[in-house]
């Protein structure tokens, strides 16, 4: 084990600094003295206690793996350079790609946004399709082997168990290689696989990408397997507009599975799509980090909470009415005039004037419907500026003081779990959190959670409407219809809030799901 920098491999590349480390290796950041380029550097470690035949039939298995990369010349997989060996291990020099991998961007920011998720598969799958034109099978597709860049690049890497059709094996026989989680059921049973294995392991990634985790993960190898061979997805938590796709990729059979072409014009028809958001781009929406929607980091806080949420990309919808509450009517009363003579007992003489005819302001309503495409409806405030995302709609008052939100979550969670939830996110970003009641309510017919607090905002904040330092009461009330939770928010600057009671009480209790 190399545990030193600065060192050279094969006299020409020098090992800067450590990058990652798993069981099959060490990922250093280097240097190509040579070429005088920066290089990522693998170092493949060899079990202890292998066999002179084992230790060999693992040094041609790493070459071929360069052989097999180096056929690939294509922007959304990592190049490989060269392949060396330098004490008695091998080394696998590559493209530098200095992007986190799909599983940590879902671990740290939550689940992508559906168009996201759909412009992610095209862009691997152009890099399969381009990888089994020249007769590559990848055969471990999953999360953590795509790099996802700040401009949206996706980049396909570590073809280690990758074959080549046609090529002998040089795995131990009944030895299945892969990612159990991610693995195709033909490549279970041990029966010839091909490049509709590697569509299967994308879908499986695909769907990992929406709920954070692969759909027959079951925290058992044995167990994920038999889910894997048994059972179908659920797909209770997938937004609607992905399940084409994903009941594409993730048949059984592999005949049964839709091609690279078919899934690519599935994908290719969620992103021609209307677009649930132009505001932010993907880069933007990378450099913050955060998400727009509250709650993004509920999926990073504990594994088993499936999120699908906006990612803090979101369309500007203007309402008609420039009025930022319900204006009061306005009438012109008669007009008088009289003019007074100084005396003991003042009389007062009229002068006739013309009396004009009253005009009426016409009354703005307070509150006007909106339906959601996605079956919801609420009776927003007028005036208030709306953006919605892929799960997560909004409105601000004109004047940034008052804020309404509705959150859609695909989890199998009570309205209670939800606001500790909520509770738990709020102290990572607020200040001063004051509680001022939760209560169990019925709404719809529904039972919900409320939960009433106080709070300041911090200097980081992932809601652009939040002004740091200001203060805040809100009310977050949380309810499950059917397989979907919401969570409907209404904040106020602390300040107003006696005289926006009402109007929340009335928007809050309008929101309807559609059966």
């Amino acid at each position: 084990m190399v545990s030193d920098s600065n060192r050279l491999v094969a006299g020409r590349y020098q090992l800067l600094r450590e990058l990652g480390r798993g069981g099959m290796g060490v990922v250093w950041e280097g240097r190509d003295t040579l070429l005088h380029r920066q290089v990522a550097i693998k170092e493949v470690l060899l079990p202890d206690g292998l066999s002179p035949g084992d230790r060999e039939r693992q040094l041609l298995r790493t070459a071929r793996e360069a052989r097999t990369a180096a056929k690939l010349n294509h922007p959304n997989v990592v190049a490989v350079y060269d392949v060396v060996e330098e004490g008695g291990r091998p080394w696998i020099v590559m493209e530098l790609v200095s992007h986190p991998s799909v599983e940590q961007v879902v671990l740290t920011s939550g689940a992508l946004p559906v168009r996201e998720a759909a412009d992610l598969g095209k862009q691997v799958l152009s890099a399969l399709r381009a990888a089994h034109q020249v007769g590559i099978l990848h055969r471990d597709v999953k999360p953590s082997n795509i790099l996802l860049g700040d401009d949206g690049r996706a980049v396909l890497m570590d073809f280690g168990i990758a074959t080549v059709e046609g090529d002998a094996s040089l795995t131990r026989t009944g030895m299945v290689t892969g990612s159990p989680s991610f693995l195709a059921p033909e490549r279970v049973r041990a029966e010839n696989a091909g490049p509709e294995s590697d569509l299967w392991s994308l879908g499986a990634t695909l769907y990992a990408c929406m709920v954070g985790r692969s759909p027959f993960e079951r925290g058992d190898p044995m167990a994920t397997l038999n889910a894997l061979l048994n059972e179908e997805p659920d797909y209770r938590r997938i937004p609607p507009a992905m399940h084409p796709i994903l009941k594409g990729l993730l048949r059984k059979e592999p005949q049964d599975r839709v091609d690279a072409e078919e899934a690519d014009r599935l994908l290719s028809a969620i992103l021609a799509s209307r677009p649930a958001h132009d505001d932010l781009d993907v880069p933007e929406r990378r450099k913050r980090g955060k998400s727009g929607g509250p709650g993004r980091a509920l999926l990073a806080a504990a594994a088993t909470v499936v999120l699908v949420l906006t990612g803090g990309a979101v369309a500007y919808f203007r309402t008609a009415s420039p009025a930022e509450g319900a204006p009061r009517a306005s009438t012109q009363p008669a007009a008088a005039t009289g003019s007074i003579t100084p005396s003991a007992t003042p009389t007062v003489t009229a002068t006739p004037t013309p009396t004009p005819t009253p005009s009426v302001t016409r009354v703005a309503p307070a509150v006007r419907a909106w339906t959601s495409r996605d079956g919801w409806s609420i009776m927003r405030p007028t005036g208030w500026r709306g953006a919605r995302g892929e799960a997560y709609t909004h409105w601000t008052r004109r004047d940034g003081n008052a804020h309404l939100g509705v959150q859609a979550l695909y989890v199998d969670l009570t309205p209670g779990e939800i606001i500790v939830t909520e509770q738990e996110n709020l102290a990572q970003t607020a200040q001063d959190v004051v509680n001022r009641g939760r209560r169990t309510v019925t709404h719809q017919g529904v039972k919900a959670v409320e939960w009433e607090f106080s709070w300041t905002a911090g200097e980081e904040n992932e809601q652009r409407w939040v002004r740091p330092g200001a203060r805040y009461r809100e009310v977050r009330r949380a309810l499950v219809v059917g397989d979907t939770a919401y969570v409907l928010s209404w904040t106020v600057a602390e300040r107003q809030w006696p005289r926006n009671r009402a109007l929340m009480r009335q928007v809050i209790g309008s929101f309807t799901v559609a059966p």
